[in-house]
């Protein structure tokens, strides 16, 4: 059996056999990695709707 590791973090995440295709999203550091006829990918984790930069731009008559 092979491991498959977190690619950012190292994070045990799973034991696997022969496989086509895995996907899993790690739950220390969010990344999901992707397991793909033997080649390892992963992707980032995408911030959350609160965790964005939000810039309200506000006009005020009272300003200049």
């Amino acid at each position: 059996m092979k491991d498959l590791r977190c690619k950012k973090c190292n994070k045990l995440l799973c034991r696997y056999r022969d496989c086509g295709e895995l996907e899993i999203k790690c739950p220390r550091c969010g990344s999901v990695n992707s397991l793909t006829n033997g080649i390892h990918i992963v992707r980032p984790k995408t911030a959350k709707k609160e965790e964005r930069a939000v810039i309200t731009v506000r006009s005020d008559s009272n300003v200049g």
